[in-house]
């Protein structure tokens, strides 16, 4: 057997050996037409080729030298596998192998294929200076698995001597399993897959890379035929599932609202926010009330039931989740313990130009109860699903997620979410509106009884 990785097709030499070896079995997929759009390109959502990587069972037979060549199937070769020595079998060895992204020739063969089909992708390679910027900004990202490669190869030899002269024609197919990442829910929401088979009927020098990558291209058209692709791409759909009946409204106790300068008494602020430690990441949250109801992002909680609450004290509690709205990217977790204090809600809006706190657990835990400032600097409709957002120049990073932003007396104005940008942009970043976060996971502030509080 001759073991060679995908990236090494082009290096391949047929040498003398037996001629026995029967093609592969190989479906001639066809490629979908072109669907008509509806938006024009500047109003879809924008995509961008994150990964490109091979998933295949080591050992497994990707190319076969078949000693009569393809004439059956008008593929042309002279002396076609004339000195195919072995079984003229090609292996794949590499296992998972990391194939490529949006800077290398996968990058380029997605990008012209969604392109030339009128969607917005993101990685042009003729922006010599911005192609890097408009990849970071996609909306969303793509992330490819190929699954399975399968070819017959013919290797031209020399009409006079019968030397090999390296120069491949035949067929490829490809399967490849996509999925679609939304940047700014920070999760998956489309997975599917598609086939792509590509005919090269003369022998050309790179014939063998060249079928695998047109091959692969022909997968990329058939994705952009899928109808859940097509909606995602003109906003018809966000991946999220309708999760506008969270249950039944469900009460809690929160504390009067702050009337004291949060600088006074923030002391008594830094024990109402807490870690949210789920498997080896983490995140922060806060006590809406002494109950033990914790509010955080649902993106912080992912798919768990379970979760760890640190307290600012260090006391680790195991809190269950109970309500979870991922559109609104907002979860409600309990713990069995009365809380050693909680924030109250501020039921107005917040306004430009006011000032701003955020608490939370940046980047390590050993940062709880790191306090950040700054001001709203707008209130924005964010595409596309025109959700509301604050946004805001109080620095947060990874771990932040899911802390509040408070008023400057300490009352919650919203909830830590997202990043703008990561690479270019300066403290550009977006927090959920209290209101909005309560509303999604049905959750209504109890009626105070007198003078009673928290």
């Amino acid at each position: 057997m001759i073991r060679y990785r995908l990236a090494a097709f082009i290096a391949l030499i047929a040498a003398a050996g037996c001629n026995r070896t029967a093609s592969l079995d190989i479906p001639e997929i066809a490629t979908a037409q072109p669907v008509a759009i509806e938006s024009a390109v500047e109003e879809q959502a924008s995509f961008a080729l994150s990964k490109v990587i091979a998933s295949i069972r080591r050992g497994q037979a990707i190319v076969h030298f078949p000693a009569k060549g393809f004439r059956r199937k008008g593929i042309k070769g002279r002396l076609c596998n004339y000195r195919t020595k072995s079984d003229g079998v090609v292996e794949w060895d590499a296992g998972s192998a990391f194939l490529g992204n949006w800077r290398t020739s996968f990058g380029e063969i997605f990008y012209e294929t969604l392109s030339n089909r009128n969607f917005n992708v993101a990685g042009d390679p003729r922006d010599l200076f911005g192609q890097q910027d408009a990849v970071a900004a996609a909306e969303y990202r793509i992330g490819a698995v190929i699954t399975d490669i399968r070819g017959n190869a013919c290797h031209a030899h020399h009409w006079w001597d019968g030397k090999p002269l390296r120069q491949y024609s035949g067929e490829m197919y490809v399967n490849v399993e996509w999925t679609v990442y939304s940047n700014r829910q920070r999760r998956q929401i489309f997975k599917t897959t598609t086939e792509g088979y590509y005919k090269l009927v003369k022998p050309k020098r790179t014939g063998l890379i060249l079928m695998v990558h047109e091959a692969f291209a022909r997968a990329a058209e058939n994705l952009t035929a899928d109808k859940m692709f097509i909606n995602i791409a003109i906003r018809k759909e966000t991946g999220v599932a309708d999760q506008s009946d969270p249950g039944p409204a469900l009460f809690f106790k929160a504390p009067k609202t702050r009337t004291k300068p949060i600088e006074d008494d923030i002391q008594t602020l830094l024990p109402a926010v807490v870690t949210v430690r789920v498997g080896a990441s983490h995140g922060s949250g806060f006590s809406i009330s002494r109950d033990g109801q914790v509010l955080t992002n649902a993106h912080v909680v992912g798919a768990a039931k379970q979760v760890t609450v640190v307290l600012s004290n260090g006391v680790e509690i195991s809190g269950t989740v109970e309500r979870l709205n991922k559109a609104r990217d907002v979860a409600l977790i309990k713990v069995p313990l009365r809380m050693p204090n909680a924030l109250p809600i501020r039921a107005a809006p917040a306004q430009t130009l006011e000032r701003a706190f955020a608490i939370g657990s940046p980047l390590d835990e050993a940062l709880k109860s790191t306090v950040t400032s700054g001001i709203v600097s707008g209130i924005r409709k964010m595409k596309p699903d025109n959700q509301l957002l604050i946004q805001a120049d109080v620095p947060i990073s990874p771990g932040n997620s899911g802390g509040p932003l408070l008023d400057r007396y300490g009352n919650v104005i919203g909830i830590s979410t997202l990043t703008f940008s990561r690479d270019k942009g300066q403290n550009l970043n977006g927090f959920i509106p209290i209101a909005e976060a309560l509303k999604s996971l049905n959750l209504q502030i109890a009626p105070r009884a007198g003078k009673a509080g928290n």
